[in-house]
């Protein structure tokens, strides 16, 4: 228990020096690699560890932490934070538990949060006076010391900080230590320091509560309880195997026509009506598509997972029921990226269009484990649909795509002006620095209206990061490329060019 308070407590305190008051750069790989460390550290020191290979986890939560390092993606480094967290609770998860089933995965999923919450009580528990028989076993004086220095060193920490604050010549006697100390700390007043020290408290609580209900008994999370819960489980769906049997026929029909209607009309016919708008149409079709691939995806799980006795021809007609809707939706999901990439060609990239390409091509390779899990291999298949879509979405974030935006729009721009507009609104409020590199292309065009757009946008960046200064928790390469691009480009308006030379 002393471990996980003082760990805790030195996690809470560094994430206060990483991150209050500062702009997120490679300080979230600094604080999330300890944090992993001392996770993994804690379970298997209370012997919590039930798969070692779920350490395999932590690979796409460093990678996803040093995006905030390397990129500059105003997206991802919001969206991230949160993949982050649900990306550390599932590998504590797979840490901490044998295999499990969908039902016991989200009850579980639930169990860590809420149970984490719960365990606060615990947390305070420690901090107050115990009386009990058994504890005269621990050391008593190593507890006490404990606490002393857990109470005593905001204390003295905060005294000193406004003592400094308060006299000159107090501040010059530790003058080396504690520059160094405010430069990290950086409390501008009294009132941000309280506010400062009780995000401190609220986050270790929460970080303490989150490992006792790890590792504690008969918490939410370990709760003798869920047995009774996992019986339940055991028992899986019951329906009847005709209405299954029917739902597969009757989808595959359908399918089987919209195919014949893909092959026939959008996939041969492509460009040979004028008169048609396929922009358009591919722009009305995909949404639906890709939901109706989702809906193929849980009918073929329930069907699995099914418990329902059934007859041997029943089993083989279901399968190849099974089999069929796959294919069907390979085909659906071939035919809506496809529709994509029609709206695409007509009117560029952006983000949503370019997600819509990952979901799709995530989708496809789900398939393959999906079809291994219906001729009944063994596979876990929620660890490896979550490997899967963990994988495709790390390589999301690595492929720079404020970078892959701006230079295909602009591309596509520069290979026919007159003919292909370019939505230079969009490219410069959605994307950031990383697409700073290719925006400088757009300063040779003939069209004024765009070179006068892109300098201002370029000159009003030029200035925010020669103002900006960064500290060594808010480094990040996208903005140092983007300066040093920017230094070398003269993106002084007219205004200033006469003012300069007038002098």
């Amino acid at each position: 228990m002393n471990i996980i308070i003082i760990g805790s407590l030195l996690l809470s305190i560094l994430q206060s020096i990483l991150f209050w008051d500062k702009n997120l750069g490679i300080s979230v790989m600094m604080f999330t690699i300890p944090t992993i460390i001392f996770l993994i550290y804690i379970l298997e020191k209370n012997k919590k560890i039930q798969d070692k290979k779920a350490i395999i986890f932590s690979i796409p939560i460093i990678l996803l932490s040093s995006t905030y390092f390397i990129f500059n993606n105003t997206f991802f480094r919001i969206l991230n934070i949160f993949v982050i967290i649900i990306l550390l609770i599932i590998m504590c998860i797979y840490l901490s538990k044998k295999k499990l089933k969908l039902p016991e995965f989200m009850y579980n999923i639930l169990a860590i949060i809420l149970g984490s919450l719960e365990s606060i009580e615990e947390v305070l528990k420690f901090f107050k006076p115990r009386k009990k028989e058994n504890e005269q076993k621990n050391d008593p004086n190593l507890r006490k010391l404990g606490k002393s220095i857990l109470i005593s060193a905001p204390i003295i920490i905060v005294v000193l900080l406004l003592l400094i604050s308060a006299d000159e010549i107090f501040a010059n006697m530790f003058q080396g230590v504690f520059t160094f100390l405010e430069n990290i700390v950086s409390v501008p007043n009294t009132f941000d320091l309280i506010i400062r020290i009780i995000f401190i408290a609220i986050t270790f609580m929460i970080i303490a509560g989150f490992i006792i209900n790890l590792i504690a008994k008969n918490t939410m999370y370990n709760q003798e309880e869920i047995e009774e819960d996992k019986q339940e489980y055991k028992s899986g769906i019951n329906i009847e195997n005709m209405t299954i049997n029917t739902i597969f026929t009757i989808l595959n029909i359908i399918y089987l026509i919209f195919s014949i209607i893909q092959f026939t009309n959008l996939f041969s016919t492509i460009g040979n009506d004028p008169n048609f708008d396929y922009a358009n149409y591919a722009r009305q079709g995909f949404f639906q598509l890709m939901f109706v691939s989702f809906i193929n995806f849980i009918i073929i799980f329930i069907a699995k997972i099914n418990k329902q006795e059934k007859t041997k021809n029943e089993t083989k007609y279901t399968k190849y029921m099974s089999i069929l809707t796959i294919i069907f939706t390979i085909i659906i999901i071939i035919s809506a990226f496809y529709r994509m990439s029609l709206y695409e060609q007509e009117y560029g990239y952006t983000y949503l269009r370019l997600f819509v390409y990952f979901i799709l091509i995530t989708e496809l390779i789900i398939t393959i484990p999906v079809i291994a899990y219906i001729l009944g291999k063994k596979i876990d298949l929620l660890k490896t649909i979550i490997t899967i879509t963990s994988t495709m979405y790390l390589i999301l974030n690595f492929i720079n795509i404020d970078n892959i935006i701006a230079k295909n729009n602009i591309d596509r721009y520069l290979e026919d002006p007159e003919e292909n507009e370019i939505d230079i609104g969009y490219l410069i409020t959605s994307t950031n620095t990383d697409a700073i590199s290719q925006l400088t292309r757009l300063l040779n065009t003939n069209d004024q209206k765009v070179v006068e757009s892109v300098k201002n946008y370029l000159y009003n960046e030029q200035r925010e990061l020669e103002i900006e200064e960064m500290d060594f928790q808010e480094l990040n390469l996208s903005k140092i490329e983007a300066k040093n691009a920017l230094s070398n480009i003269d993106l002084r308006i007219e205004e200033e060019k006469n003012y300069e030379d007038f002098r």
